[in-house]
């Protein structure tokens, strides 16, 4: 079992020669290395690993050895944000300790694979369930373990924020009430003292996959787009945290392995939005019960099966507009509608503009900047 420690003091530097085939990285005359950079030191100073930069920043390990497979890859954006993302099979345990000195928030989305967290040295600890947001604090007055357990693919995406930063931004852009910023604090100081296991989010599910489809886009507009959807998967985690704090939650009668069943159902529905995707056709291909279908789409998505399709399909419609020749009647029936009045109103509803005016603003825009540049 490996142990690594995240800290934030002034630490010995670590041997240069670990770093040493490294290029156009200095982490070692650093004093003071943010959480993301001291996590992959540690870690890299644990395992064998390739290391590379990404055109948008991010930081990569890559792990090809016998200690397991895979790769860590951390980014830093501004007002303290910083991301961690876990891709890897290990072939033992690796438990991370975590201490700040400053208040340190964490937000934790685990799609696949075994994780577990320690509260202040805790004999049984509290495992991180899939697809489900999971928060702790790190202060001067706690100790927390994350334990990574070996033998399975582990997908994992963190983010970390400083506490009083975040506050302090809240507070400056939103210009809020005493109301909500009290309660803001409240949920935050809970967090000293337990770690919140919130419901189910698939939009955060969504929001990394639409990141990891877009990691090797090089321009200015991309890297904006990538910080701005972690602030939003940020938000998300914030969210569940006022409800869960809150009384807000609706408990919903559904195990772990029927959520993961829905997951399934829902890729299936966005990969095929021209198929039949009816409960009765759904229930009969995946063996579930419409009772925990619908359960199952408003625990994970807040909306039912039908609203969830209809949405697909729109947002199928809007991509083909963008960036395909088909035509209205075309587009309308290969993602699945069956009527061009209906898909155009129901367009409407949802972008403010019917189809054929929201392509030829489009293609404007598109030979503006072409013209511009």
């Amino acid at each position: 079992m490996k142990t690594i420690e995240i800290i934030e003091v002034k630490h010995k530097p670590l041997a240069k020669q670990s770093f040493s085939h490294l290029e156009n990285v200095n982490l070692i005359e650093q004093k003071d290395i943010s959480l993301s950079d001291q996590l992959l030191n540690f870690v890299s100073e644990s395992i064998d690993f390739e290391s590379n930069h990404t055109v948008n920043g991010t930081k990569e390990l890559l792990i090809k050895n016998s200690y397991g497979g895979g790769k860590i890859d951390s980014t830093t954006f501004e007002n303290q944000l910083k991301v961690i993302n876990f891709d890897v099979c290990l072939n033992d345990d690796l438990i991370i300790d975590i201490s700040h000195k400053k208040d340190t928030l964490y937000f934790i989305y685990t799609f696949e694979g075994k994780c577990y967290h320690s509260l202040n040295n805790s004999k049984k600890p509290f495992q991180v369930n899939e697809l489900r947001t999971f928060s702790f604090l790190s202060c001067r007055s706690n100790h927390n373990q994350l334990i990574i357990k070996k033998g399975r693919p582990f997908k994992c995406n963190i983010i970390t924020i400083d506490k009083d930063v975040y506050v302090k931004n809240f507070v400056l852009n939103l210009s809020i009430a005493n109301g909500p910023l009290h309660n803001l604090h409240t949920i935050f100081e809970t967090l000293k003292e337990q770690q919140l296991d919130c419901s189910f989010s698939l939009n955060i599910s969504k929001e990394l996959r639409t990141i990891n489809s877009q990691l090797n886009n090089e321009s200015i507009t991309s890297s904006l787009e990538l910080q701005s959807r972690y602030q939003l998967i940020l938000s998300y985690h914030i969210e569940q945290l006022y409800i869960v704090k809150f009384n807000k939650e609706v408990n919903y009668s559904i195990s772990n392995s029927e959520i993961k069943k829905i997951k399934t159902i829902s890729n299936h529905i966005i990969e095929n939005p021209s198929l039949n995707h009816s409960q009765e056709q759904l229930c009969s291909h995946f063996f579930i019960s419409q009772t925990k279908l619908q359960t199952g789409f408003k625990a994970l998505h807040k909306t039912t099966v039908s609203n969830f399709t209809r949405n697909v399909r729109l947002e199928k419609s809007e991509d083909l507009l963008f960036n395909s020749d088909l035509n209205i009647s075309e587009i309308v029936y290969s993602v699945g509608f069956t009527s061009r009045s209906y898909f155009s109103k129901i367009f409407k509803q949802k972008y403010d503009c019917n189809p054929t005016a929201y392509r030829a603003q489009f293609i404007k825009n598109k030979h503006y900047l072409t013209l511009s540049h």
